[in-house]
């Protein structure tokens, strides 16, 4: 996996390339000279104040408005911070600059959110949301300090990207609107507080919950090797897996063990977001979800069952029997951990962003049920 600073090196400039030439247009734009002059000439007309950021190894600045101090500092080459920040993505819609019906006074033309998560949490190897609110972490001193407006110019946000669906247009400029580091982690220490997320919800949100169920898969008895090589030289990262059970109807017979296989009808939603649903087939017309039960997920992938599960799923089936309905509270590592449900993409897109505990109700059924 690459740390930040390689993503930096290298993946900047393969970035501009796919911009350039993801949509055939007659002529290629400069599209760094071109946001730069709109973003420059943009602040000047409101005399708006600035610090152009230099932190980027590849080059590209944001714009912090208005200018701060900042802390300046690049990371180093396994970088194993993880940060909560407060983030508000918002579309700048440059196309109406001297518009006189929108662009009146400054900060008109900056939009409705994008994206506002209030704990939006990343690791520091992986990157932000996009490259330009990494370099805004990285300039921010914490914890206290807040980022008023910070202008990311399109190569280092979502540059050659379109989404109608939450109105990102081609080549947009963005801002984060009063950007906030709000915790500074490690490994361990997201771990553990995920822990306290995941029982504090059981307590709120749970109907007849009252306490620890099985205690060994909160208590750090149970755990999953989260990352084999975390440390670099083949050290790994081993979790408690800190998943909090609360059965609502028992079962019977012997409890699922490591090569059964089971039916499972099931529903996944979020400890926060309202709790929203995400996933589910608990619908009449949805087929059950066959699983076979593993370990952990590394020795289902490593084997030839066509479908598999989150680690957090094989340690929650292995407590159950046929005919039980639970309902288990997952930490991120348990579950997708920090790359979220898809690693290939911007979190901007993702439907399970990093370190996001999840909560699913599972009942395994009878094989004619």
């Amino acid at each position: 996996m690459n740390n930040t600073y390689k993503f930096f090196k290298y993946t900047l400039p393969v970035f501009f390339l796919f911009s350039f030439t993801s949509c055939i247009q007659d002529d290629i734009v400069d599209y760094f000279a071109k946001d730069t002059e709109t973003i420059e000439s943009y602040l000047a007309k409101y005399d708006v104040q600035y610090r152009k950021t230099s932190t980027l190894p590849s080059s590209g600045s944001v714009y912090i408005t208005p200018p701060n101090e900042g802390s300046r500092e690049i990371p180093t080459a396994n970088d194993l911070r993880i940060f909560e920040v407060k983030l508000d993505l918002r579309r700048f819609a440059q196309e109406r600059i001297g518009d006189p019906v929108f662009d009146v006074e400054y900060g008109d033309l900056v939009g409705t959110s994008l994206l506002k998560d209030s704990t939006y949490t990343y690791a520091m190897r992986r990157g932000a949301i996009c490259l330009g609110a990494t370099d805004a972490t990285l300039n921010t001193i914490m914890p206290n300090e807040v980022l008023e407006r910070v202008f990311i110019p399109s190569y280092l946000a979502f540059g050659g990207t379109a989404s109608s669906g939450i109105g990102l247009e081609f080549n947009d400029i963005v801002t984060l609107e009063n950007f906030q580091i709000t915790a500074q982690r490690s490994a361990l220490s997201q771990a553990s507080h995920e822990a306290e997320l995941v029982l504090q919800y059981a307590k709120d949100s749970l109907e007849n919950f009252t306490e620890i169920e099985n205690d060994t898969l909160y208590n750090g008895t149970s755990k999953t090797v989260v990352d084999e090589d975390y440390y670099g030289e083949s050290q790994p990262l081993e979790l408690g897996d800190y998943i909090v059970k609360h059965t609502i109807t028992e079962g019977k017979g012997d409890v699922v063990a490591i090569g059964d296989t089971v039916q499972v009808r099931y529903e996944g939603k979020f400890t926060d977001q309202d709790g929203e649903v995400f996933d589910s087939n608990t619908g009449s017309d949805a087929a059950k979800f066959q699983v076979v039960v593993f370990e952990n997920a590394k020795a289902a992938q490593e084997s030839s069952v066509s479908s598999t599960v989150i680690n957090g799923w094989y340690k929650a089936l292995r407590t159950m029997k046929i005919g039980e309905k639970a309902v288990f509270v997952m930490p991120s590592h348990t579950a997708y951990w920090e790359t979220g449900d898809n690693p290939n993409t911007s979190d901007l897109f993702k439907t399970i962003r990093p370190f996001k505990p999840l909560v699913f109700t599972i009942e395994l059924k009878e094989d004619d049920q």
